[in-house]
């Protein structure tokens, strides 16, 4: 009778902790369960997230765009790609295809 219920509802208390710590991590949960006590000089408010690194290099991200779109009156296409500054410091032009035109067309690199 009463231990069962005893021995029950302590059970699903060690549950609701389990998922707690699956969701939240153990740092949150330890400092929610009234059950644990911690000493006041170890606390892991101080724990920071770093966003994501910045990659280090001479590669950077640059924007190709149809040169002839505009002369027709079509919609520019564009295109994103890497180029090393240090072996093509100039703009890049390249043909590729322009979906709008429906054939390849001259892409240069904008700002």
């Amino acid at each position: 009778g009463i231990l069962f219920v005893h021995n029950l509802y302590h059970h699903h208390m060690s549950l609701q902790l389990n998922l707690r710590s699956a969701f939240l991590g153990k740092a949150s949960v330890r400092a929610a369960s009234p059950m644990a006590s911690k000493p006041a000089g170890s606390s892991n408010a101080t724990r920071s997230v770093t966003a994501m690194a910045k990659k280090k290099g001479i590669r950077v991200i640059v924007t190709l765009e149809c040169t002839e779109a505009r002369s027709e009156g079509g919609t520019p296409s564009r295109y994103t790609t890497q180029k090393s500054k240090k072996n093509t410091p100039e703009r890049i032009e390249m043909k590729k295809y322009n979906k709008y035109l429906r054939r390849h067309t001259l892409h240069r690199e904008i700002k």
